[in-house]
């Protein structure tokens, strides 16, 4: 390849792409070295038999003002292709239909016409609005944050706020704490809700979750939903198109083996045949910790930290599903949770989680077809293998979320499935590289202390990280926000 690059970012997801296109923008060389051949790791599209699916992620959020993706629009310059949603999302439940809606007072109502309670239920959700507004207005004040140093510290002194240190004491609380404070965690029911709701949003349950990361979690459906059209992959060639535009490249079929530092420049290899070695003077990784650590061996404090955060991380089991659009009759809205009455086989859930193509999207509703992406947890991802009893173990699974759409939507029919796939850890690893398939980032509960989180800056001088194993961590606003804090922190360093 022609020349040295002053940036290698290792991955294409949403993280490494908002860093490579803002580096870009600001004039430096950037190179972004992609295993698969399209870009946006678990907020993805890709075709198959000519129905274009999602890879994960499918609700999209974080484009209030000073929220990060609207950041990212202003300091790109750029518009993504979005429709609003109405209606964020609805929770299936004991038969019970609960509308997420985006409105707070409605909202409120809502929850407390499902669960009762009426002035804890008040109390408890203007706290979450107000801590969850707070940990957003915080971050978009801290680039430096986590503080790697005293000269952070010093640096962000000017940004400080009273209430920040509200949201410093909420982060070292449990959100149970604060249900028992309440005095709702006797709310079976309610408790369950909360649970299913943080799973998708912090990896963990009510018994674990900080207060602060778990009210940003449970007020997400309240902010603006929005649809990307022509599917998430539209997002992140939205980056690429900044990227190339101002030089950078992306290619793709280049999954990274190893890096190492000679003569103060990084050499990268890669698995590819023709092209396979690359020089840099910066890396940037957007590949889980966990794949990050076989990839230089000299990496011996985040092996540490890395190993220390392996228990209880989850896996997905996906689905992919053409339906024709006949039995949808008026159903507007796009996203649905539902509880099951037993949890899934093989480390399954106790949700799942439903999100249609929008009907005005000529890529993925096109004649008269809907797509339906379905995902639930899997415990213990690494026990997956292409093992004796693989298949059969997929095709139960398969047959048992099938059963729970027939049973709590009423517009879902078996018999109008017109195309249907499933992705088990194992397919996740293949497609992405993840180790054992781990997808979702680290549960929140790994976060109650501010002072320990993984930063951006590691041991190796030059060696930058990104993506949904670093705070902030899951999501693609938290990943945004880690990619434009990265860059703010290199833009400092750059300066002096």
């Amino acid at each position: 390849m022609d020349g040295d690059w002053d940036f290698i970012v290792i991955g294409s997801g949403m993280g490494g792409l908002t860093t490579a296109s803002l580096l870009a923008k600001s004039g430096h060389r950037v190179l972004v070295l992609e295993k698969g051949n399209s870009p946006g790791g678990c907020a993805s599209s890709f075709f198959r038999k000519g129905y274009l699916f999602e890879t994960g992620a499918t609700t999209l959020v974080g484009l209030e003002p000073n929220y990060p993706l609207d950041r990212l629009q202003n300091m790109l310059g750029i518009q993504f292709p979005l429709l609003t949603l109405e209606t964020p999302m609805q929770v299936h439940m004991y038969g019970n239909r609960i509308t997420r809606f985006e409105k707070k007072t409605e909202w409120i109502k809502e929850v407390i016409k499902h669960f009762g309670n009426k002035t804890k239920q008040k109390l408890f959700w203007n706290l979450c609005f107000f801590i969850s507004e707070a940990m957003w207005d915080l971050t978009s004040r801290y680039r430096l944050f986590p503080f790697l140093s005293w000269k952070d510290v010093v640096i962000s002194l000017p940004k400080f706020r009273t209430k920040d240190l509200l949201v410093l004491l909420f982060n070292l609380i449990p959100i149970l704490r604060v249900l028992k404070f309440f005095r709702l965690n006797g709310n079976e029911k309610f408790i369950r809700f909360l649970d299913e709701q943080l799973l998708i949003t912090n990896q963990t349950s009510v018994q674990n979750a900080p207060f602060v990361s778990a009210a940003a979690g449970l007020v997400y459906p309240n902010l603006k939903n929005y649809y990307v059209m022509g599917g998430m992959l539209a997002l992140a060639n939205s980056l690429v198109s900044v990227l190339e535009s101002y030089g950078g490249k992306i290619l793709y079929k280049q999954e990274v083996t190893q890096f190492e530092k000679k003569f103060g420049v990084w050499n990268v290899k890669t698995k590819h045949r023709e092209f396979s070695q690359f020089k840099g003077t910066n890396i940037i990784s957007n590949v889980p910790i966990w794949n990050l650590v076989d990839l230089n061996p000299n990496l011996h404090k985040l092996k540490k930290q890395a190993s220390q955060r392996e228990v209880g991380i989850w896996g997905a089991f996906t689905m992919g599903i053409v339906l024709k659009s006949k039995t949808l009759g008026n159903e507007t809205c796009l996203h649905h949770q539902i509880h099951t009455k037993h949890p899934l086989p093989y480390g399954g859930g106790n949700s799942i989680f439903v999100s249609l193509s929008h009907p005005d999207d000529p890529v993925r509703s096109p004649n008269a077809i809907r797509i339906l992406s379905i995902s639930t947890h899997i415990k213990n991802p690494e026990g997956w293998k292409r093992d004796a009893v693989y298949q059969n173990r997929k095709k139960e699974l398969e047959n048992s979320i099938i059963k729970e759409l027939s049973n709590h939507l009423d517009w879902f029919r078996e018999e109008d499935i017109l195309e249907l796939h499933s992705a088990t850890p194992v397919t996740w690893f293949t497609w992405t590289g993840r180790k054992f398939g781990r997808v979702g980032g680290i549960p929140s509960f790994y976060f109650f202390n501010p002072f320990r989180y993984l930063g951006a800056e590691s041991e190796l001088e030059n060696l930058y990280l990104t993506g949904d194993t670093v705070f902030p961590g899951q999501g693609i606003p938290a990943v945004v926000l880690g990619g434009i804090s990265l860059y703010h922190r290199l833009s400092k360093r750059k300066r002096g």
